[in-house]
């Protein structure tokens, strides 16, 4: 639609300034609004469970798949993500929460580690921490690692310098290509469709909470979060062909 509009305003201009039209007839005409929320749509449970069966399948399978837990269970950007460092890390056997230091626009942020997140974690860390690969483990070792190891970097390559930004979408860009190669996934996954992800089953959960979510997020405008509240074309779709008047066959 704005693709026609467009050239039949540039059109106009055209007749215009050759003289054919005396006025441009198309100078009020406004291209069509785009529906952001598209463009925010998340992983089915069935395409985020192949992602990360794949990510299992990778050179470095625990520290990736820790990596693509956390961003799927607290909605925080890659870049957040890459620059955590122990002491951002507050882990127990029952609770646990990241604080990002330098979110977007410098702002700082606390979200919760879920189960998932910290099970992952657990197993990550263990070998660093010299424990058994469980939460309760971990948990119990955390406060009596030295200083100096919890302030250096969470995710560390396999050189064992600090994992950049770029490794780490490398590394999701992998494996969402093997992924989409067998159909799994979409083509266009990336880390950001991770945080739609969450962003969207947080809202499934408890609908209407934008205050709540916004917060995670690191949102300053709760209109940027309400873009995840708008039904995806898919949804609309569904709860069109479920309409009670979809049974006319004229």
């Amino acid at each position: 639609m704005n693709g026609h509009i467009s050239a039949l305003r540039t059109w106009c201009i055209w007749l215009t300034e050759e003289h054919y039209l005396e006025a441009n007839p198309a100078k009020r005409i406004k291209l069509v609004g785009r529906q952001e929320a598209s463009s925010r749509q998340g992983l089915s449970s069935n395409e985020v469970n192949a992602l990360l069966r794949q990510i299992q399948s990778s050179r470095d399978a625990v520290r990736n798949y820790a990596i693509a837990q956390i961003l799927l269970q607290t909605g925080m950007r890659l870049d957040e993500c890459s620059h955590l460092v122990l002491t951002d890390i507050e882990f127990g056997e029952r609770s646990g929460r990241i604080t990002i230091r330098f979110g977007k626009g410098n702002k700082a942020r606390i979200v919760p580690l879920n189960a998932s997140a910290r099970a992952s974690l657990a197993d990550y860390l263990a070998p660093r921490f010299g424990c058994e690969p469980t939460i309760r483990a971990v948990a119990a070792a955390w406060p009596r690692t030295p200083l100096q190891a919890r302030s250096s970097p969470l995710w560390n390559s396999q050189k064992g310098g600090p994992l950049t930004t770029s490794a780490m979408r490398q590394m999701l860009d992998s494996a969402v290509r093997d992924a989409a190669a067998r159909g799994l996934v979409p083509a266009n996954t990336s880390a950001h469709t991770l945080r739609h992800t969450f962003a969207r089953n947080y809202l499934a959960e408890f609908p209407g909470d934008l205050v709540g979510l916004a917060s995670l997020l690191g949102h300053t405008s709760l209109d940027t979060t309400r873009l995840y509240s708008q039904p995806t074309l898919e949804h609309l779709a569904t709860r069109m062909e479920q309409l009670s008047q979809n049974a006319y066959t004229g």
